[in-house]
């Protein structure tokens, strides 16, 4: 599927990943996390526009996120520090990866 090849196809695939967003807490996303599948997001960016790029393998919005700091994965340290907190995070996966907001929908910390 290319970026802007087929506006139909991304529309679709927008809806797909957009209906794809749940919420998860992050005891669920350690594993996935210590094995470096989780890639935090920005919240000035939207799941499934981060999503829609690493489907199309659009390595260029990749860079420009990567380098804004928009998009990065969490640190060992970050992912315990996670792990004591009852956040709840919005979260999509697009295998191998989960993406995931950088900050939680509430904070009550344990």
């Amino acid at each position: 599927m290319g970026k802007h090849a087929d506006g139909g196809a991304m529309s679709e695939l927008r809806e797909q990943l957009q209906q794809m967003v749940d919420e998860a807490q992050w005891p669920d996303l350690t594993i996935h996390a210590l094995n470096g599948r989780v890639i935090m997001v920005s919240r000035a960016l939207k799941l499934v526009e981060v999503g829609e790029a690493l489907v199309g393998d659009d390595t260029a919005r990749f860079t420009v996120w990567l380098e804004r700091g928009m998009l990065y994965k969490p640190t060992e340290a970050e992912i315990h520090e996670r792990n004591r907190t009852a956040h709840r995070y919005e979260a999509l996966i697009v295998r191998p990866f989960v993406l995931v907001h950088d900050h939680g929908l509430e904070s009550a910390v344990l």
